[in-house]
């Protein structure tokens, strides 16, 4: 009769269902890597990335015609239609060039400056330096000549020119200014009340335009005296460099 040997069946079986339970549990890890892997995102690409999310579209015709804020429209170009007549289309040579050429000041000089009045030059022009005044009692420039005349005596315009300002200043008195060529501008202070000229008026060589004074508080200790001041192009200047005795 054959024995059955039951301990060694016992440990086979053991050893078989181990191996089975590691199979089952390598087949489980593949299977749940292999579904990881296949769910999980796939790596796209920059290009892949840039095709997918840019959205291409065509630009409207007529956005040149559409402005943008702050940003001026161009101008248009005239363009001239060839059925215009030549006439019209290009204006003579001799038109073009007066219109290029600068306008004028209305205000020219005529030959030499005449002195406004006859009569010795108490005071010169101190060219920027200081000098006492006799009046004030202090140093300070003297930017103009004072011309010795009685009171009364009548002021002549040195040339033809335009009468800028006329003004009862607080310290040089009654005072008149006259535009001349070549950006001459001429003060004439200290003069008496009756002024013979108007704002904007155009005067000639030798038109009166009023009367020396003592009307100057800064020169009021002076003899009578007419004082002229001289600007050309905004800057002081010796009168006598461009006043003519006579």
């Amino acid at each position: 009769m054959k024995r059955l040997n039951f301990g060694k069946k016992k440990g086979l079986s053991k050893g078989f269902y181990i191996a089975l339970a590691i199979s089952v549990t390598a087949v489980g890890s593949a299977t749940y890597l292999t579904l990881n892997a296949l769910n999980a995102p796939a790596e796209q690409s920059p290009s892949n990335t840039l095709e997918s999310t840019t959205e291409w579209s065509i630009p409207e015709l007529d956005a040149v015609e559409k402005s943008e804020p702050g940003v001026p429209k161009d101008t248009p170009q005239v363009i001239v239609k060839e059925s215009e007549p030549a006439e019209a289309a290009s204006a003579p040579a001799e038109s073009s060039e007066e219109t290029l050429k600068p306008v004028e000041s209305s205000v020219t000089s005529s030959g030499a400056f005449i002195m406004p009045v006859s009569g010795e030059i108490l005071n010169s022009f101190s060219n920027g330096e200081l000098v006492k005044s006799k009046t004030l009692g202090e140093w300070r420039t003297h930017d103009g000549v004072d011309i010795a005349a009685k009171e009364g005596t009548p002021v002549k315009s040195p040339n033809d020119g335009k009468v800028l300002d006329i003004r009862e200043d607080s310290k040089w008195g009654n005072t008149v200014e006259i535009e001349y060529g070549d950006g001459i501008v001429i003060t004439f202070a200290g003069m008496g009340s009756d002024v013979k000229v108007k704002k904007g008026q155009e005067v000639k060589l030798g038109d009166v335009i009023g009367s020396v004074g003592n009307s100057s508080l800064v020169e009021s200790a002076e003899e009578p005296h007419l004082h002229v001041g001289i600007k050309q192009d905004g800057e002081w200047v010796d009168p006598m460099s461009i006043l003519t005795q006579n």
